[in-house]
Formats: structure tokens, sequence, C-alpha cells
């Protein structure tokens, strides 16, 4: 009996020494540890797919999650999601960009934890298909409102295919009086004018940041001559009719929407995942 017990209890300590190894092994990568972005296991119960393209091989899913989890902003831990990380950190998104979103892993294990930055965030329950979304302020009483939330309200409900362009100058119209815009501060080339339309770039750069924040790189886009103050710095769009548009490609293989509003000095743009347009309706892309 006693001869039992100590077999059990030999048995019992290598297998906590043999999976202690397993894990230590699949967080690290060389002299890499990858403890602050991955645990298996979470990663593992995450995705379907990955289960189905790995199995449950604690090795082959860090393999998984740096050739291919990080690039397509995977979360492999609770809490580190990169597009929190992303969006509550817009200084690095200025530097880092959405071409490699890997960037962003490194420099939190890096320098980010050590930091105090947040990589998490709550999503609302009742928006799960946001992509995701950022807000900017504007003073409703001054002349510029006009046009923002003019603007706002033309970007509302477009939806782009796969693969399709989007267009933010085409989207919003001409900037004419006869189309509702009114004349406001502007900038030219580095110096504040009145032009029609003045504060449509507003939009324009609260869209930019979202776009941004759902890996949607922009196909166009111009900074301004002068620093704006509603988006940090970097982060802007100038639009000029017929000159600098902001444009992107849809890179998802669903429709995206866009989601617009800008009511009481708040402008709110989104990105969402769209529902497939049934074969044979007609899709009106301005509202």
């Amino acid at each position: 009996m006693i001869k039992l017990k100590k077999a059990a209890a030999l048995a019992l300590c290598l297998c906590l020494i043999t999976g202690t190894a397993v894990q230590a092994k699949a967080v690290s990568a060389g002299e890499t540890d990858y403890s602050a972005v991955f645990d298996a296991e979470y990663y593992y119960r995450t995705y379907p797919d990955v289960q189905k393209a790995v199995g449950h091989d604690a090795d082959k899913l860090l393999n998984h999650f740096l050739t291919s989890g990080m690039k397509e902003g995977r979360t492999a831990k609770p809490d580190f999601d990169v597009h929190a990380y992303m969006k509550n950190n817009l200084d690095l998104l200025v530097v880092y960009g959405v071409k490699d979103l890997s960037k962003y892993y490194y420099h939190y294990m890096e320098s980010g934890a050590k930091e105090g930055r947040i990589a998490t965030s709550v999503k609302a329950a009742d928006n799960t298909d946001e992509i995701a979304s950022f807000s900017t302020n504007y003073n409703a009483a001054e002349d510029r409102a006009v046009n923002v939330e003019l603007a706002s309200a033309r970007i509302d409900g477009i939806v782009v295919q796969p693969g399709e362009s989007f267009s933010f100058s085409d989207s919003i119209m001409s900037r004419t009086l006869e189309n509702g815009y009114v004349v406001a501060p502007s900038f030219a080339s580095g110096r504040v004018v009145s032009s029609i339309g003045g504060g449509i770039c507003q939009v324009s750069s609260t869209l930019y940041v979202t776009m941004l924040l759902s890996s949607i790189p922009a196909t166009e886009r111009y900074a301004h001559s002068l620093e704006v103050d509603y988006v940090p710095k970097g982060l802007d769009s100038a639009i000029v009719e017929g000159v600098k548009d902001l444009r992107f490609r849809n890179p998802y293989d669903y429709p995206v929407c866009i989601h617009s509003s800008a009511k009481d000095g708040t402008l709110t743009v989104s990105i969402s995942k769209a529902e497939a347009i049934p074969e044979g309706m007609v899709l009106i892309e301005r509202r």
C-alpha cells in the first residue's frame, strides 16, 4: 500500500513537471517570452479554426500565433486585446500603423505592460458586429457644426463590399451652398481661411482613426497643412475637393458598414460587419 502511494505521488509529480515544461515551452520561442500576450489553452478555446488546423499542442499553437495570429490581430490572452491596445494608445497608432499588428504585441511585451498601458476594453453586448469606433468633439454652436453634422449624415449607413473602394469626398457630395454646406473656417496653404464646407475634415479624420482601429489602411490620405485639435497629431485626414481625398478598399471577405452620428457636440464614427447583400438587390451606398 505504501509503495502504491509512493508510485502515485511520483506519477503526479512527473505530470506536474511535464505540464510545467510544456507550458513554459509554449510561451517562449528562443529567448523571447510571450506569456504577456499568449496563453495556449485560451488561444485553443477561443478559435475553432485553430483547433481544427493545429490541434491541442501548445508548441504548435504558439507557432500559429506567431506566424498568423498576431498579423490577424487575434486575442491569445484575456487581458490583452490588440485592437483595444491600439484604441487606448493612439500615439502607437501613428508610429506602427495597421500593416503589421504584431508590432503592438511586441511593444506591450517589451514596455507597454511595465508602463501600465491599457490593453483591454468592454464591447457592448448589443453591438457584437462592431469592428471599431472613435469619437471626437466639436462646438455645436459654431457654423462649422452644420458641415460636420451634414457630412456625418451623408456617410452614415454606407456599405462597402469586399474588395470595393470607398471615397469620402464622393460620399459627402460637392461642397456647395445648394448641397447644404455653409461657409466656415478651413486651412489653405498653412493659413486659416473661410470656405464652403469648412469642418468636414473633422469627419474624415474621425473616420480615418476608425479605419485604422479596424485594421483598414487608407489607399489615399493627406495630412493638413496646420495641426488640428480634434484628433492626435498624425491621425488627421485633409479633404480638398478634386485634389485630396480619403479612400480605402475593404480588405475583409465580408461587407462593412460605416455608421456616423454627430449630435450635441459629439461625433462618433464606427465600422461594423454588415450582412451580405442578397443577389439581385440594388445597393444604394449614399444616404
